[in-house]
């Protein structure tokens, strides 16, 4: 929760934020406090295989893997439900980034929530 508390003294209250890395409900109720109604989640679905490619911090598959079972990440499923959207991050990444973008877009106008 320390960590949370940073996080958030740090943001620009004024402005829009992204906040990658989600891992547990607390860190989502963490945000929703400090930011009520103005704050969503949007749930990135990705097979491990999918997200090893696309973000390359560990040497192997394996070691990806390995960290992937930390029990940190166990809790990472549990925050779809609280999203107000879940998007695929399967296919090409200028498909993922259209369908992100207008969420936002739509957010933004107010047609979603």
């Amino acid at each position: 929760m320390e960590l949370n508390a940073r996080l958030i003294a740090g943001l620009d209250r004024s402005r829009s934020a992204v906040i990658d890395g989600l891992r547990h409900p607390i860190d989502f109720h963490c945000l929703v406090y400090a930011f009520g109604a103005s704050f969503r989640v949007v749930f990135i679905d990705a097979a491990p295989e999918t997200r090893f490619k696309r973000k390359p911090r560990f040497a192997t598959y394996d070691a990806f893997l390995a960290a992937d079972l930390q029990p940190v990440e166990a809790y990472i499923d549990g925050l779809r439900p609280l999203a107000a959207a879940a998007i695929s991050n399967q296919e090409s990444l200028e498909g993922f980034y259209q369908r992100l973008d207008r969420w936002v877009a739509a957010y933004e106008k107010g047609e979603r929530k």
